[in-house]
């Protein structure tokens, strides 16, 4: 394995004169220690575990071995083509910059090579070698840190979202690969952080950092309900589900304790937002309507007592779909949407179901609406009798003799509407 620090000291490794300020303060290493270097893109490599692309490679967990091009350059061509493929305009606009104008910001690597900050940089530093074939460097701060040393890896970490989501300059994170880098920080195999850690290092709320947590925990899940791969997060960037999952991860936290029954009606709930899901890929609903529609459900049938009838009635459903999913092996979206048009009645069942439940609960809410007005005008005429007929400071030596014979003219009016509507309630439940 190579040492960029070992090769710097031997000279082979040119020095800018560039000075790094590193974003946070990190134990064992400084400013002053620190310099930016010209490396041969030849010994560097994608870190496989940056939260931006390791969404994109987990599928091939396993199966590659993250090493620079001395060594194979198999896995550096397949991860470039992987963050092209992620957003072509940016990478060109890199390019061209860098073409015009040479490397304008330094990346972030590892004594290995390990790049941690600068993926789109190197990617378009490769397709300028690729096209002039002259010699190209990326010019890079040297962190004399090990990914296999589990204390510098939590170092590294610190400086990865410092770097990447500390500065506004920095492109977003997509929501799938941020939800899925604090899950596996965190709570993965090999956890390094808390989320109160990774709240703080990346500048992030704590409450919003739990519920990207939530939304990572049940795409997991979902996964798992339709037997895809655990590690086949394209699914859920493909369908443009994220934000479902996201919302559904705030109303399940906040309706269900951790008590065992909760447990149970919190899982079955859990398998009916997955059949919500389902069907809303199934039509075609994406974007703002499906957000709209996810939070419907939440709101009107989760959060209400019909909750249990609508998961006694589509469990069935449900359950069938999971089956007949995970019985075409689903492993991408296009098997997903497939087996779904082959499932298309029972898509169709389900959704009669829901669509009746929403209808029945909105309209249930909007007769609550109805009376809580009514009961509201009621409040404010008990008010005013309370008060002898006036509001707020007025005095009846403010009020004119015409004023007081139109509130007069007004209060029967009313009690005659009052009168005739209590007969006409009465009627309807006699």
């Amino acid at each position: 394995m190579i040492s960029l620090i070992k090769l710097a000291n031997e000279g082979k490794i040119e020095k800018t004169g560039a000075k790094p300020k590193l974003p946070i303060k990190v134990e064992g290493v400084s400013s002053k220690t620190l310099d930016v270097y010209r490396i041969p893109l030849e010994y560097l490599y994608y870190n496989d575990k940056n939260g931006r692309i390791s969404t994109g490679i987990a599928e091939y967990e396993g199966k590659i071995n993250p090493v620079s091009d001395t060594v194979d350059s198999k896995y550096n061509d397949m991860v470039a083509e992987i963050i092209e493929n992620s957003n072509k305009n940016a990478l060109k606009r890199t390019q061209k910059s860098i073409e015009e104008s040479g490397q304008q910001v330094y990346g972030w690597v590892l004594d290995d090579g390990r790049v941690i900050d600068g993926n789109r940089r190197l990617t378009a530093l490769r397709n300028i070698h690729k096209k002039t074939g002259q010699t190209v460097y990326f010019e890079a701060v040297v962190l004399p840190f090990s990914y296999s040393n589990n204390s510098e890896r939590v170092k590294v970490k610190q400086l990865e979202l410092a770097i990447q989501m500390g500065i506004e300059e920095r492109e977003s994170y997509d929501p799938v690969d941020l939800a899925i880098d604090i899950y596996q920080t965190t709570a993965g195999e090999d956890p390094i952080m808390t989320l109160a850690d990774y709240a703080r290092d990346s500048r992030m709320r704590l409450t919003e950092v739990e519920k990207y947590y939530n939304g990572a925990v049940y795409i997991k899940k979902f996964l798992e309900f339709i037997g895809a791969p655990t590690t086949s997060y394209e699914i859920i960037k493909e369908s443009k589900s994220w934000s479902l999952f996201y919302e559904m991860g705030k109303v399940l936290k906040k309706e269900f304790g951790d008590d065992p029954e909760a447990q149970v009606k919190k899982n079955e709930t859990m398998e009916s937002y997955f059949g919500v899901i389902l069907y809303q890929t199934h039509v075609g609903v994406v974007g703002n309507t499906a957000r709209t529609h996810i939070r419907d459900y939440g709101r009107y049938i989760v959060s209400t007592t019909d909750n249990k009838e609508f998961n006694e009635d589509v469990q069935d459903i449900v359950e069938d779909l999971s089956e007949s999913i995970q019985d075409a092996n689903v492993v991408n979206y296009a098997d997903l949407t497939k087996v779904l048009i082959q499932e298309d009645d029972k898509i169709s069942e389900f959704g009669e179901n829901y669509n009746t439940h929403i209808r029945a609960a909105k309209n249930g809410e909007s007769v609550e609406k109805f009376i809580k007005s009514i009961r509201d005008n009621v409040k404010v005429f008990q008010d005013l009798n309370e008060r002898n007929g006036l509001s707020g400071n007025l005095h009846y030596n403010e009020v004119s003799t015409k004023q007081l014979k139109e509130l007069q003219r007004y209060m029967r009016d009313l009690n005659i509407a009052s009168k005739e509507l209590f007969e006409k309630y009465g009627k309807e439940y006699q």
